[in-house]
């Protein structure tokens, strides 16, 4: 299933992690997109993407996506998003989460689908904590 409204995205990217679904994540970004990590560093473009949702995969994260916003001009919206996810401790460690409020920049695709073109999945507020297991390249 594709997004065929930019309000699909989140919903889809929650379902799509804690599936362990990396293909899934990898098609909800456009060519070229940004993905910020937890270190506040953009990763662009697909190989990078990769390498960051290969790292939060590792986590065996479970998210819930929460409250949401979409504004649209024409095939761009901008969106925010509140969102919860629990992920394993490495070596057995047990599990931890947080909260956060994303911002994402989506596009319409010429085949009628919303892609992110930007994805800053903590970027209203502070980052998430440095902790132990959170593994993202």
């Amino acid at each position: 299933m594709s997004a065929s409204s930019p309000e699909d995205l989140n919903p889809l990217f929650a379902e799509r992690a804690s599936a362990g679904n990396l293909e899934g994540l990898l098609e909800l970004y456009e060519d070229g997109a940004t993905l910020v990590g937890p270190d506040g560093e953009p990763a662009t473009g697909g190989q990078s993407i990769r390498e960051r949702l290969e790292g939060l995969l590792a986590t065996a994260p479970h998210i819930e996506a929460g409250e949401s916003r979409a504004l649209l001009a024409g095939d761009i919206a901008l969106l925010s998003a509140r969102w919860r996810m629990t992920f394993a401790l490495g070596d057995g460690g047990g599990q931890t989460g947080f909260e956060a409020t994303s911002t994402e920049v989506a596009r319409r695709q010429a085949d009628g689908f919303w892609r992110y073109a930007i994805d800053d999945p903590a970027s209203a507020g502070l980052r998430p904590p440095a902790l132990p297991g959170l593994r993202m390249p």
